[in-house]
């Protein structure tokens, strides 16, 4: 799964397009959110990251308090955009792609009541000949 290229321009091989891939994520959720579950699952890869300085630091703010619903994101969207990448190699394995072309990120933010983000990745799905 890791080997699965994933870039936001071409790639410079021959390959056959298998079509369009997508994920989503959000940290909504009352108690919790597609972000805490997944952000339990890829816990040892997050600090990994953080500990060779590719994810700001977290930082310490009241959300202890409110639960999901802190103000202070402090590194949400790092934490977003990696396990999304990760969970959107997971997909193109399934459908056997060998890379991922064209990514593209869109984050949309909710602050009617209380912060929340959404985060959508998609790209192409490509099969190296």
């Amino acid at each position: 799964m890791q080997n699965i290229i994933v870039t936001t321009t071409d790639i410079k091989r021959e390959y056959d397009i298998i079509g369009p891939i997508y994920f989503q994520l959000s940290n909504k959720g009352l108690f919790s959110s597609d972000l805490t579950r997944l952000s339990k699952v890829y816990k040892e890869e997050l600090q990994a990251i953080q500990k060779q300085g590719l994810s700001s630091e977290t930082k310490a703010d009241w959300g202890f308090l409110y639960g999901e619903f802190s103000f202070g994101m402090q590194n949400d969207f790092d934490k977003a955009f990696y396990i999304a990448v990760r969970e959107i190699q997971k997909r193109a394995s399934k459908i056997g792609a060998d890379a991922i072309i064209g990514m593209r990120q869109d984050i949309d933010m909710d602050t009617n009541q209380f912060q929340y983000f959404y985060l959508q990745m998609y790209g192409t799905a490509v099969k190296f000949k």
